[in-house]
């Protein structure tokens, strides 16, 4: 479908070099992959061994999901030379696994395929293992990113990793690096509004969008400073609707003026294709947005938001605690229960007890 999507967008995001130039995964993703596939992922597993335990069993149909979504870029990351076709694969357990862990993982990632670039959290132990990576030449993808701090542990990690592989002979000219900002989550989390309330301050949603430009801009300002291989990709993009019905998508049109990669989801690529037919196509900011003054001095005064804009304002130990990263964590966790029930009801299906059904009176709620 790549070059049928191409067709549909807008000219500069879907004629330029790279246009739709790569994918990712992460649990949510594939869980739902597999449970849209049922039948197919159900065959998988029944080719496995019975004895073998219920994790390494997890491990495999994660992994299988992992080698059928990089399958398909292979050809466009072979014509490009390692620039295009690149599998973002996120270790499943990585908010909360030790450097160890976190590298050994990454390295099995890695190895499903050769156009894999290994997702990892943004955690203190994150970070330690992508410098680890980076000096063995894997290419990166820094996920569960919400800080400046952050991105700041990210680039240091990827510098001394380079410098590292440098002096081992190991090669990483053709290593990518990208630093995935969830840039619509920082603004959704209740603990922004919360204390927000507390300092009897009304956000509204266009304040929380100003927020979330504000970081995405000082993480661009902090690239530029550090001239890294690294790029910044934008992910977690929203769009959303004004009182006149009309959509809007902030992220899109906002951002831009410094090179960015953007995930686009079937709903963003549908809307950027809704644009386009209607003749009011989407393309990124030629310029930067100037934040409004009063609007910046309300967000001061919210520490949500100083943690997330200023370097320094996350200490490493309290990249994992970021209430933001939480909640993206236990997603995680709830991905990987829906794929263990998927293999639990395969390998092992509820026996069937007949008993007699007590019928609403109404249809309501029924489907």
């Amino acid at each position: 479908m790549r070059e049928v999507i191409n067709e549909l967008l807008p000219d500069e995001p879907g004629r330029s070099e790279a246009g739709i130039s790569g994918a990712t995964t992460n649990p949510t993703l594939i869980s739902q992959a597999v449970l849209s596939n049922a039948a197919h992922y159900r065959d998988f597993l029944h080719t496995l061994p019975t004895s073998m335990p219920p994790d390494t069993r997890l491990r495999q149909l994660y992994d299988q999901l992992i080698i059928d979504s990089a399958q398909p870029l292979l050809p466009l990351f072979r014509q490009t030379k390692q620039q295009a076709g690149w599998l973002s694969a996120q270790i499943e357990g990585g908010h909360w696994m030790n450097q160890d862990a976190l590298v050994a993982r990454g390295l099995e990632l890695a190895a499903l395929a050769p156009n894999v670039m290994i997702k990892i959290p943004g955690s203190a132990q994150g970070y330690r293992a992508i410098e680890h990576l980076v000096a063995r030449g894997c290419s990166i993808n820094n996920t569960f990113c919400f800080t400046v701090s952050q991105l700041d542990a990210c680039l240091k990690a990827i510098h001394t990793g380079r410098q590292r592989a440098l002096a081992n002979g190991v090669n990483t000219e053709r290593a990518r690096y990208v630093v995935s900002f969830m840039i619509g989550r920082l603004g959704a989390e209740a603990e922004f509004e919360r204390q927000a309330r507390g300092s009897r301050i009304n956000l509204g949603r266009s304040d929380k969008r100003w927020a979330e430009l504000a970081v995405y801009q000082a993480m661009q300002a902090l690239m530029r400073r550090r001239e890294t291989p690294a790029q910044l990709l934008l992910c977690s993009i929203k769009v959303d609707t004004d009182t006149r019905g009309r959509e809007h998508c902030w992220h899109l049109q906002r951002t831009g003026a410094d090179t960015t990669l953007y995930a686009l989801t079937p709903h963003l690529i549908e809307f950027l294709v809704r644009r386009q037919q209607a003749g009011c196509s989407i393309e990124p900011a030629a310029e930067w947005v100037q934040i409004p003054g009063k609007v910046l001095d309300r967000l001061l005064a919210i520490s949500y938001f100083n943690q997330a804009y200023f370097e320094g304002g996350l200490t490493p130990d309290e990249y994992a605690r970021h209430p933001a990263f939480l909640t993206a964590g236990n997603d995680v966790r709830l991905s990987m229960q829906r794929l263990h029930g998927f293999i639990t009801d395969t390998l092992d299906p509820p026996a069937f007890t007949p008993r007699i059904a007590r019928y609403p009176t109404t249809l309501q709620g029924l489907s």
